[in-house]
């Protein structure tokens, strides 16, 4: 399981592929927008394409829903 890092996302441990970016999480899990923080700093929009997961981190991901 080289190719996999083990993560926890929601509070739920999961193996995503080596050098995932959060974009990349957020695709994969269908959302077109979420709000996103790892290690309990939230990231700027900005930072998606280029954040690169590690093993062992904790990720938070909050799902945006349009409102009104």
């Amino acid at each position: 399981m080289e190719d996999k890092i083990r993560i926890t996302i929601n509070k739920k441990e999961e193996f995503i592929g080596n050098n995932t970016t959060v974009k990349e999480l957020i695709q994969s899990r269908g959302l077109k927008k979420a709000a996103v923080w790892v290690n309990g700093s939230q990231l700027l929009k900005a930072q998606y394409d280029t954040f690169v997961l590690h093993e062992g981190d904790e990720v938070k991901l909050l799902r945006i829903m349009a409102g009104g």
